[in-house]
């Protein structure tokens, strides 16, 4: 029973780091482009869109993505069903969508972009529906290789719009939208979604369940976009676009932390479905959840401590001032992966109510704290509102999941973590020599206390390449 469970996350993990991994790398690879070819007042223009679609996605489409993903990993599913359903609100939210125009012209800033505007949020909505019917029928190899076309798609199309036509942002807007789409196909082809695209009767029942699910994560979703986006148009629009432009790229390394450790989290998710009602879930859930947290507390005690010297070589000039925002930023994406691994308790038992309230929670003080601090502190009061909404959502589900699972955070990961990352956040402000050997002793400190963690992962992962 626990090598064949262990066997199953382990498999399941290699197939999501080998998608996410590689299409990850390709899109941090890609940040030296953007800030050359791109102003900070053209970044901010971009980043802004992208904020827009990640809000408008789930409200035209009624978040359905959600709902075939984890409606799919019933054992019953007919998942012919599922997807048409998908399809239908994806094609009615594309109505629905011709909204966008007179929104977008309301703001100064992308009214001149409204047409790319609609059309990137289209081709997204396609290309997450399609992507999570692939993931809802376990077919994780095609998801993963989907992923990986998705930015190299957009890697291409974007040195060729960007650096050979020099189109700004509309060439930077062309490559996502064709990226978008032609992974919306590829998915649909794999996944052989076409098979749903059928005007035969919809299951009207089945359509209540997925509704019901999916609509209440609506306003999770918005919760999430306070949390994660609303701080760079209130830096916008309070500051200024250029502003916008540094704080971006300051999210792009912090968000690390998440992607490393999400890769785990969606294979985790599958497990756990299978976990529910065995004798030992509790006592399994904890012992995942502790290699957890010494992983993500490592990562972040090395971003932190490698992040100013890395910045100065790898950003352009105008762009460096960003690693003074990044030490909060990572403190709170490291708390909320931790965060994110509890909340597939939710997942399994289809309680979309606990994210909303979770999610809301954050979203409030993160929105309160940004109109007190951001006038006060600039950009620094972003960054500490996202930090601390962050930890705030953590701790509200640690409370909020014990219904499920009682997670346990009295270890030495998550007190000699927790200790580290703000020790370290702290050096990175005191600008000499002596902080940054400082922090490296603490890093190597903190690798050699949780040698327990990551040691037997190192075995086991050196043991299968001795196998192959």
């Amino acid at each position: 029973m626990g090598n064949s469970r262990n066997s199953y996350l382990i498999k399941n993990t290699i197939i999501f780091t080998l998608g996410n991994l590689g299409s990850k790398l390709i899109s941090f690879f890609l940040i030296p482009l953007y800030t050359n070819a791109l102003t900070t007042a053209e970044y901010g223009v971009v980043d802004l869109v992208a904020t827009v679609g990640t809000v408008a996605v789930p409200i035209l489409t009624l978040n359905i993505c959600e709902s075939v993903m984890r409606f799919a990993l019933d054992k019953d599913a007919n998942t012919r069903k599922i997807t048409q359903i998908g399809t239908g609100i994806l094609l009615i939210g594309m109505m629905v969508g011709v909204l966008i125009f007179p929104i977008c012209r309301s703001f100064d800033k992308i009214s001149e972009y409204a047409v790319f505007v609609y059309f990137y949020v289209v081709s997204l909505a396609a290309s997450q529906l399609y992507l999570c019917d692939l993931r809802g029928k376990e077919l994780l190899i095609y998801y993963s290789i989907g992923n990986v076309l998705h930015t190299f798609f957009i890697a291409v199309l974007n040195i060729l719009f960007l650096l050979v036509f020099k189109e700004g942002v509309d060439g930077y807007l062309k490559a996502y939208i064709i990226a978008n789409t032609l992974t919306a196909i590829y998915a649909i082809i794999v996944g052989k979604g076409y098979k749903s695209f059928s005007f035969s009767r919809i299951d009207r029942d089945l359509l209540i369940k997925m509704a019901r699910y999916s609509v209440v994560l609506i306003p999770n979703s918005f919760m999430w976009w306070i949390m994660n986006s609303s701080d760079r148009i209130m830096v916008s629009s309070m500051i200024s676009v250029a502003a916008n432009g540094i704080y971006a790229v300051s999210y792009k390394f912090p968000t690390l932390v998440s992607t490393l450790t999400t890769i785990f989290n969606q294979a985790w998710s599958y497990s756990a479905i299978r976990e529910e009602g065995t004798e030992d879930e509790s006592e399994y859930n904890n012992k995942i959840f502790r290699v957890l947290i010494g992983i993500v507390m490592l990562i972040g005690i090395g971003l932190l401590t490698f992040m100013k010297p890395f910045l100065s070589v790898y950003v352009g000039k105008e762009y460096y001032s960003a690693w003074k925002y990044t030490p909060f930023l990572t403190v709170g994406c490291v708390y909320l992966t931790m965060a994110s691994f509890m909340a597939t308790s939710y997942t399994v038992h289809k309680d979309s109510f606990g994210y909303l309230f979770s999610g809301t929670f954050g979203a409030i003080f993160n929105i309160a704290m940004n109109f007190i601090l951001i006038p006060q502190v600039g950009v620094y009061g972003a960054a500490i509102a996202t930090c601390i909404s962050y930890i705030l959502v953590f701790v509200f589900r640690l409370f909020h999941t014990r219904k499920y699972i009682q997670y346990n955070i009295n270890n030495k990961e998550f007190i000699v973590g927790s200790t580290a990352l703000v020790l370290s956040v702290g050096l990175m402000f005191i600008d000499n020599r002596f902080s940054f050997l400082l922090q490296c002793v603490i890093l190597a400190v903190t690798i050699y206390l949780f040698s327990d963690i990551w040691l037997p992962i190192v075995r086991k992962i050196l043991k299968l390449k001795g196998r192959r």
